[in-house]
């Protein structure tokens, strides 16, 4: 697509010079920059969701759901290459096809041939219990699953409804391409193959009865294959939401996008394919407006869904309203994939829960730095547009500033809640060293503060960085050296360390480690500026003064 998509091959092309923001040259990218991110991103959530939100599984059954999720991951958007609005509409039934159709023949070889943890757990689970039918021909299966990548082609609820499943894929994969290009709408579980079985029941025998029988079959071996499978799939699903955007983000031909500060609309670089020339063009497109701001979307070891923003502010009211309006839409995109991949289980009788329901996850919108305010606006537009969204919805403190050590430690954090005798502790401990805790509005200013362990010889934080929390150590433990030739402090239990740094936002002047293990508390720049930052007046230092004679 890339090369039909160049300003050269369109220069006669008018529809891209209608407004058109659906022209093929204008899609996001759906090659093979971004099936490469999506598998890396399947491999990257598999960890961070293993007994979390999927079960703790062995390790072979482990590698066979990472290997598969990453074959399917190559697979999902090969029907992408029809650009039309027929094709990009069926393209994940074609993901289906694509398997039985001989296109993909070599590879299927090939991965026999190297007899990978996927084929190997088929062979396994076949010789356990017979599927009946050729070994070559449920891997083919497996990876048609592909189409469950796409949550209009299949509903998230169908993760728990194996038999529900198995039906709509006979109904995929049994009928050709051209009866599914000439419907009107999107298979369903309940339809009859009214025109017969397709050129893919030469596979089976039995094309009624063979194709997917394991998918709800009662032997052991099945169901557990069958569990592996759908959840090799839910990575996929959650992993391509969550593919790569904001200043990654291009389309099909490689154009790059971003948001406008003036408009809140899209802009699009056009470039020759020399690259000689540039064009900017504005768009009146809220769906690339809205991914083209979203700088990157997560989940944390919590399990929840947390996404970043590149800009908060813009120029006028209205243009802050045009990317409010085209944020949520994203971020509402996203959760429902992410959110979805995760929220149907059907029970497991040999594995166990995750820490986490999938019921249970929540979007946690991030404050971009140049105007906070604007991740309540977003979120507020999520519960009107989703009022079911509403209680899933937090704002929480912007770490796209952070360095990375420090972010990857605050995501590890454990919550501190507000009610408690921890944050009691917390506030007069502070108190004691001399921070104005009765200004403090308990519930909000603990709502991202997180406790994190450190190791002997862990660098807490770096001179120079981006001042992006402050720190707490419970109990001695940390060694400050300070920049300008200054001697090293030891930090005393309960000190704040970075309050100048991230009030005056500036870089931080001391490197500070722990010399021994230590548990300390982590603020949120931000949520420090807001809700722990209050100076004593002029008239109080006397009192001040008084305390510490006192003392």
């Amino acid at each position: 697509m890339v090369e039909g998509s160049t300003l050269e091959a369109l220069r006669d092309d008018h529809a891209l010079g209608r407004g058109s923001y659906g022209h093929p040259a204008l899609f996001a990218d759906h090659g093979i920059v971004h099936v490469r991110d999506v598998a890396a991103g399947v491999v990257d959530l598999a960890a961070t969701v293993d007994g979390i939100l999927l079960p703790r599984r062995p390790s072979d059954r482990r590698e066979f759901v990472v290997g598969l999720a990453v074959i399917i991951a190559y697979v999902h958007d090969v029907g992408m290459y029809d650009p039309t609005p027929t094709g990009r509409r069926i393209h994940a039934l074609y993901g289906a096809h694509f398997p039985f159709s001989g296109a993909m023949d070599d590879v299927i070889h090939r991965l026999r041939a190297d007899a990978g943890p996927v084929v190997r757990r088929i062979a396994a689970v076949d010789a356990a219990a017979p599927f009946g039918v050729a070994c070559d021909v449920v891997l083919r299966e497996l990876i048609s699953l592909a189409v469950a990548h796409s949550k209009s082609a299949v509903p998230a609820a169908l993760f728990a409804d194996v038999t529900a499943l198995k039906k709509l894929m006979r109904h995929i994969i049994l009928r050709d391409l051209d009866q599914h290009r000439g419907a009107e709408a999107m298979p369903a579980p309940h339809d009859a193959l009214t025109d017969g079985p397709g050129a893919n029941a030469r596979w089976y025998a039995d094309p009624i009865g063979d194709p997917y029988a394991w998918l709800d079959s009662p032997h052991a071996a099945h169901r557990a294959l069958a569990d592996d499978a759908i959840d090799a799939v839910r990575l996929v699903r959650a992993a391509d939401a969550l593919r790569q955007r904001g200043t990654t983000l291009r389309t099909s031909a490689g154009y790059e996008i971003f948001i406008d500060a003036d408009s809140g609309s899209a802009v699009f670089a056009l470039r020759t394919e020399a690259n000689d020339r540039l064009f900017l063009v504005r768009a009146k497109s809220p769906v690339n407006a809205g991914e083209a701001n979203l700088r990157r979307a997560f989940v944390t070891p919590q399990g929840n869904l947390r996404v970043a923003v590149h800009r908060g502010r813009f120029s006028s009211p209205e243009a802050a309203a045009a990317a409010c309006a085209a944020t949520a839409s994203a971020v509402a995109d996203v959760g429902a994939d992410v959110l979805g991949a995760f929220a149907f289980r059907r029970p497991s009788p040999d594995l166990g829960e995750g820490r986490y329901r999938g019921s249970e996850m929540r979007v946690h919108l991030e404050r971009p730095a140049d105007e906070p305010a604007f991740a309540d606006d977003v979120a507020a537009a999520l519960a009107h547009r989703d009022p079911s969204l509403a209680a899933r919805v937090a704002v929480v403190a912007d770490l796209e500033a952070a360095a990375p050590a420090e972010r990857a430690r605050y995501l590890r954090g454990i919550m501190v809640p507000a009610e408690g005798d921890e944050a009691t502790r917390i506030l007069r401990e502070l108190g004691d060293r001399g921070l104005k805790v009765t200004a403090i509005d308990r519930r909000r200013a603990f709502e991202d503060v997180r406790r994190v362990g450190l190791d002997g010889g862990e660098v807490l934080v770096q001179a120079g960085t981006w001042p992006a929390f402050v720190y707490l150590a419970v109990e001695p433990g940390l060694r400050a050296q300070p920049l300008g030739g200054y001697d090293h402090d030891d930090v005393p239990a309960w000190f704040p360390i970075g309050i100048t740094g991230v009030v005056r936002r500036a870089e931080r002047n001391s490197t500070v480690v722990a010399v021994v293990p230590v548990e300390v508390l982590m603020i949120p720049g931000e949520l420090f500026g807001r809700e722990w930052f209050h100076p004593y007046d002029e008239q109080e230092l006397a009192g001040l003064l008084a305390r510490i004679g006192g003392g």
